[in-house]
């Protein structure tokens, strides 16, 4: 598994415009994923902090092309493994397709097998979301 990238690809019943604001917005954030902060441009910092404050994982913004492509580095405080996030929208009739790539793990990573189960649950919350109203609730461990 050596520089492994995990690939996840959903689709949603949404524009992609619509798409964007939900994966920027704060309160659809923390509905669906945690407490993410930043503001979305090429540079700023991306954290997710949990309820009491403490900061989970850090990064900055590499891409911000709305509404089709945002990229961020990833590094889960007291890690010294990075890696980088790609979301990119794939615009159809009547859904986009979203795919989220994360690279750069090392090799034999926990942070690989942690992330690979997350992000489909993250994008099937998000998915829900969009197309009903409300959100899933995965018991998330820090």
């Amino acid at each position: 598994m050596d520089d492994a990238t995990i690939n996840y690809v959903i689709y949603i019943a949404t524009t992609p415009e619509n798409l964007w604001d939900t994966l920027t917005n704060p309160e659809a954030l923390k509905k669906n994923w945690g407490i993410i902060e930043s503001h979305w441009t090429v540079g700023s910092p991306v954290t997710e902090v949990s309820e009491a404050g403490r900061v989970l994982w850090k990064g900055a913004v590499l891409q911000s092309e709305p509404p089709r492509l945002l990229s961020f580095s990833f590094q889960v405080i007291g890690d010294v493994e990075a890696t980088q996030v790609k979301f990119e929208l794939s615009p159809r009739e009547s859904f986009v397709g979203l795919t989220v790539t994360q690279l750069g793990f090392q090799l034999n990573s926990e942070l690989f097998q942690a992330c690979a189960r997350a992000w489909p649950e993250i994008m099937s919350s998000f998915k829900t979301y969009i197309e009903t109203g409300r959100s899933l609730r995965f018991a998330w461990k820090h």
